[in-house]
């Protein structure tokens, strides 16, 4: 692996002190003088039509500002991304029908706390109640006019190969709802600036939701401004609209500033959730074991509105056979929409509920042939230049078999059990995408004539260290010193536009613009220094805030002075460089959205748990866990250690006991009380295996590394549970209840639940 000045590095995250000693403003900080409170009316049932709202019990409140229905939006009454061809979209206050709980009636502006509250228990309802649809699932033939997509694909002969096997494992597996638990609640401020703009600060996954909110007020896109602050926590939820268009409507209509937090139990019940999948899967083997084919047919629950839920069933659709070799398959996945809350992108997007589904299918082939779970892996592993279902290549190395042994190795032998307690180890394989083809972004790299940069891009910081990165990309191409580099990052006026901060996306896009951008100047630095040494061009080195001869190392002149020459010989100073990733060729472009389908690129991995179940309550207790994954590159080995290790967390709340329990549309989930999100003290010990091949799409050969340990850990830990009782449980999460219910089916002679 070539040697970096910073990149490799475990640099200090220019954000870390102020993180940790609480001064970084986030999204409800810095209130403008004289802000309105804004709040919302809920719906109080989860779907039915709503007949009436009178608002002037609420207008006569003292206090009150305003109260705004949707008769008051003056331009488009939907919410950015929520509709399709086939269905409508969200709208942001509900004019007829409601479809679940999430749905909003209207928006109130108040001086007070006191006043606002008061105006949103006066606003009267007439809503006529009707009963919705709380579940989808297999052969529900009712079903069909609320789908909102299915995919499918075909690699080979399954039906033949099916014929040929010599053992079928054939079984249907589930997961839940689930929260994605930020711990900042959504929130943010408005106000209009001097030039009548409209300045929205919310923390937020895209900023570029600026020009939804120009559509719903009616104003060109430039008449609105978003400003991105610190996120804390977001996993998805905040890559969706959540308070920005109250605030913008409030403001708008009012012209008064306006500040907005919402409160846990609003947050759970309108912001988006996990998909669950109902997950059918067929898996033939030979005895030589070899996976000779697989068939899956995968339910998601789309919630109330369309939203994003027909391209993560379409990403689920590339992945499902998993990071294996399947020469022969038959995948569909399709999306229905219910009542429930709306499901969008969570950390992970669908990779790991098709884990916990094929890495459980992997250890029953492995166990009726009877050859060890390890050995099977390894001869189906997928390798370099191998194929996805869809026929898609793996253009860099997958590193597989070094992250299992990495893996195994790290976990060590089991633990003793105690008396009533049983110990086991689990191994769960993944292969998860980063990037999304059809794809672009833009950063912008200035050079100060005192040999300082400036690096504006409108990726939102969401607490991986996006920003650090992207300075550390910056200063290692333009050869400065970390402290010689300032980000700007998220402002919708001033910063080239990068698009979501999601699906592990921003170190490939955003990263690979500003190193084009940052590479076209030092080209620039380059001459000027060549010029000042009396040197060639190809003889001139760049690094911590110097140019210098390499053949004569005390040559040499500070970069603020090479920055200078280069101005005066009319070189540019200024990139704003694009980056855009190509889409995928397929045979049949119609079934993957004309090019949209998988991702750029992938990553992989494998993790190992070692958990102790106690035999007579069903209890789980975490001993070891083990993240392994082959990340190309660790731009910062610590941050790449932070994501094994959050993700991780995460994955394993989702196995043991996060879940967003419904009745009938109604969330019975409303605070960290009833939603339990892992503690440290839930965690073990965690070891981290980084493997870096040195091949990767992002720049420098990094992988994307946000989502990729959170989808191989609920399968490891679910693995290590089948291990400890001898049976398998085919539903998450893995609660006290299901395992003793498992372990007591299995002593009266029955098989896992």
């Amino acid at each position: 692996m070539p040697s970096y000045d910073l990149v490799g590095k475990s640099n200090i995250r220019y954000d870390a002190i102020p993180k940790s000693d609480g001064s970084v403003p986030y999204g409800e900080d810095h209130l403008p003088d004289g802000a309105l409170h804004c709040g919302v009316l809920f719906t109080p049932v989860p779907y039915g039509r709503l007949k009436s709202i009178d608002t002037a019990a609420a207008e006569r409140i003292p206090g009150v500002a305003a109260v705004l229905t949707a008769k008051d939006i003056p331009g488009k009454n939907f919410r950015f991304g929520s509709n399709t061809a086939t269905h409508e979209g969200q709208p942001v206050l509900v004019e007829d029908m409601i479809e679940f709980t999430g749905d909003a009636l209207a928006v109130v502006g108040a001086e007070t706390r006191d006043a606002l509250e008061a105006g949103i228990a006066a606003i009267k309802l007439e809503i006529e109640a009707r009963e919705g649809v709380w579940t989808t699932r297999h052969g529900d033939k009712s079903a069909e006019e609320r789908r909102v997509c299915d995919f499918e694909v075909t690699r080979g002969d399954p039906k033949g190969a099916f014929a040929e096997a010599d053992v079928i494992i054939e079984r249907t597996y589930e997961t839940q709802l689930a929260e994605h638990a930020f711990l900042e609640p959504a929130s943010g401020t408005s106000w209009i600036e001097e030039d009548g703009v409209l300045t929205i600060r919310v923390g937020t996954q895209l900023i570029e939701y600026y020009r939804a909110m120009a559509m719903m007020l009616a104003v060109p896109q430039s008449r609105v401004r978003h400003l991105g602050t610190y996120v804390g926590g977001g996993f998805g939820a905040k890559g969706m609209l959540t308070v920005e268009p109250y605030l913008a409507l409030l403001t708008h209509l009012t012209r008064r500033p306006a500040h907005m937090a919402m409160g846990r139990e609003e947050g759970f019940r309108s912001t988006s959730k996990k998909h669950p999948f109902v997950m059918r899967y067929r898996t033939a083997a030979s005895k030589e074991g070899k996976i000779l084919a697989v068939e899956a047919d995968v339910i998601g629950d789309a919630g109330a509105y369309p939203y994003k839920s027909n391209l993560f069933l379409l990403g689920g659709m590339c992945i499902a056979t998993g990071p294996y070799e399947v020469p022969n398959a038959e995948v569909r996945c399709h999306g229905y929409l219910t009542n429930n809350p709306i499901t969008n992108a969570m950390r992970g997007v669908g990779s790991n509920q098709l884990c916990f589904a094929y890495e459980n299918q992997m250890n029953l082939v492995a166990e009726a042939l009877g050859m060890d779970p390890f050995e099977l892996r390894r001869r189906n592993f997928l390798q370099k230049g191998g194929q996805l279902v869809t026929g898609q290549k793996i253009e860099y190395g997958p590193g597989l078999e070094e992250c299992l042994d990495g893996a195994i190795k790290a976990l060590g032998e089991p633990a003793k059990p105690a008396p009533g307690k049983r110990i086991g180890q689990g191994f769960a394989a993944n292969i998860t995408g980063y990037g999304r083809p059809m794809d672009s972004a833009e950063a912008a790299v200035h050079m100060e004539p005192d040999g300082s940069a400036v690096v504006r891009v409108s990726a939102p910081d969401i607490g991986a260290g996006q920003g650090a990165t992207l300075q550390t990309l910056a200063a290692e191409s333009l050869g400065l010193r970390l402290d010689q580099v300032s980000t700007r990052l998220s402002d919708s006026a001033s910063s080239p536009l990068s698009g979501i901060t999601a699906g592990s996306r921003q170190t490939l896009m955003a990263g690979n613009a500003l190193k084009l951008a940052a590479e076209e100047i030092r080209k620039s630095l380059v001459k000027g220094a060549a010029t000042l040494l009396e040197a060639s061009e190809n003889d001139i080195r760049l690094g911590g805030g110097e140019a210098w001869v390499s053949s004569a190392p005390d040559r040499r002149v500070p970069m603020g002075q090479a920055a200078g020459e280069a101005k005066k010989m009319g070189e540019s100073l200024h990139c704003t460089h694009g980056y855009n990733m190509p889409g995928h060729e397929y045979e049949n472009p119609e079934r993957y959205m004309g090019g949209l389908g998988g991702w750029a690129d992938y990553t992989f991995g494998v993790h190992a748990s070692e958990v102790e179940v106690d035999i007579d309550t069903g209890e789980v207790n975490l001993l070891k866990h083990v993240a392994a994954h082959e990340v190309g590159i660790a731009l910062n080995p610590t941050s790449v250690e932070g994501q094994f290790e959050g993700g991780a967390v995460m994955g394993i709340g989702y196995a043991l006991h996060e879940e967003m329990t419904m009745t009938e549309g109604d969330c019975r989930s409303q605070s960290f009380h009833e939603y339990l999100i892992p503690t440290s003290s839930d965690v073990g010990d965690f070891k981290n295996v980084v493997l870096e091949g040195g091949e990767g799409a992002g720049p420098y050969g990094a992988r994307g590394v946000g989502e990729p340990p959170c989808n191989n850990a609920p399968a490891a830990v679910a693995l290590a549970i089948n291990d400890a009782i001898g049976a398998i449980i085919y539903e998450l999460p893995i609660t006290p209840e299901r395992v003793f219910r498992t372990i007591r089916e299995k002593k009266n002679g029955g098989g896992g639940h």
